[in-house]
């Protein structure tokens, strides 16, 4: 799935700029469309467009805010290496009421079959304790790019490790502060790395749930915390009817 790169807080192209004001979930998608951007990605929530005009951009509509809306939040938020070749550059962010996600960031491309460093770049991904690369990611890995192993212990990488450091030394050192920074563990699904204009590699959506809001205001989160704390009050209250 193509997607964004740094993030970028000057002169940022804007939805308004681009002439997209449709953004509900129900009819934005069919806007896109027939505004001439048509679809070249989607993934679990989304789908990512892309206009001839503008073939430096793309536009990131998700029904429902997800996990990239959260990662957004943090990149704007700011932290060591947001606003490095690592991390993804979002220029617009917007939810609509009935809560779908639209985003325009900087077009990415899919890494290719002699790309090197992606296996590593997955492991270093996935290296987390506790976590590993689920089987049906590595079924799905293995079938995009059959020449690449994506194992996680990095002795196995000897040689790809070190030339991997020596042309992206803020790589690691990325994905260990979005770690710290993140709500959540990091999911290293195929389409999450991704290549920038500068043939480097680039976290594209690491974040795999949704429901944090970290794109809401805080006093939006705590409403948001506060109702969900009282259904479950009433949902588990005597007498309170059973759920389907």
């Amino acid at each position: 799935m193509l997607g964004f790169m740094n993030r970028d807080r000057s002169a940022s192209p804007s939805l308004a700029a681009l002439g997209i004001v449709e953004r509900s979930a129900a009819k934005a998608y069919d806007a896109l469309i027939a505004a001439g951007w048509a679809e070249i990605g989607y993934g679990y929530h989304g789908t990512v467009h892309a206009h001839p005009d503008r073939p430096d951009l793309v536009v990131r509509l998700a029904r429902k805010a997800d996990g990239f809306g959260d990662y957004a939040a943090l990149l704007r938020k700011g932290f060591a290496g947001s606003n490095g070749p690592h991390a993804p550059r979002v220029h617009d962010l917007c939810v609509s009421r009935c809560g779908a996600l639209m985003t325009v960031g900087t077009r990415l491309t899919n890494p290719g079959p002699e790309c090197w460093w992606l296996a590593y770049a997955h492991a270093v991904l996935a290296d987390h304790p506790g976590v590993a690369m689920d089987e049906g990611v590595r079924d799905r890995f293995r079938a995009e790019w059959p020449a690449h192993e994506p194992r996680l212990d990095h002795p196995s990488f000897d040689g790809i490790r070190e030339d991997f450091r020596a042309a992206w030394p803020g790589y690691e050192a990325f994905v260990a502060t979005l770690r710290a920074a993140s709500p959540r563990a990091l999911d290293p699904n195929i389409g999450n790395v991704l290549v920038g204009l500068d043939g480097s590699p680039v976290v594209n959506d690491p974040l795999c749930d949704d429901g944090f809001g970290l794109w809401r205001s805080p006093l939006s989160r705590l409403m948001t915390r506060l109702t969900a704390a009282l259904r479950r009050l009433v949902g588990e209250a005597p007498g309170a009817p059973a759920a389907a």
